[in-house]
């Protein structure tokens, strides 16, 4: 491996170490009691999705659907989301926001719109052949992570 791959790799490493730190960070999103991140990405994908169910929710945040489960609970509590029978399926609970929890969604977007201005602007300066190299990069970094996490 040569010196600048070397210098990739650390690079890289050191963002994730950066983002990941980030992303433990609590925070209010509009209202007056702090998030986790595990709580306002559940909120997300529930306000993203049309009629979610934990299996769903599992499947998008690439978790386990036990995990849902236990986050969706600490929702309800929190008066953020509401479970709903599904008519069409007996055995399914859709989760739904309430306004609080439509609240959260929208001071999140918020927050991403702001803080992911820049990066956007950067994104959309690139053409199609560098916006594939980084595409390609990412579903690679994935593949490895998934296929390491196999073992």
């Amino acid at each position: 491996m040569d010196k600048k791959h070397i210098e990739f790799a650390e690079m890289l490493v050191r963002v994730l170490n950066k983002y990941t730190e980030q992303q433990k960070r609590s925070r209010k999103y509009g209202l007056d009691e702090l998030l986790y991140p595990a709580e306002i990405h559940m909120i997300m994908t529930i306000g993203n999705t049309q009629a979610p169910g934990v299996t769903e929710i599992a499947a998008k945040l690439g978790v386990t659907k036990g995990a849902v489960s236990q986050i969706a609970q600490k929702l309800v509590n929190k008066g953020l989301i509401i479970k709903v029978p599904d008519p069409g399926n007996g055995t399914k609970v859709i989760l739904q926001l309430t306004g609080k929890g439509k609240t959260a969604y929208d001071g999140h977007r918020k927050f991403h719109e702001e803080m992911d201005k820049e990066l956007f602007a950067f994104l959309k300066g690139l053409n199609k052949q560098q916006l594939r190299v980084l595409e390609d990069f990412f579903h690679y970094f994935e593949s490895g992570i998934e296929k390491r996490s196999e073992t």
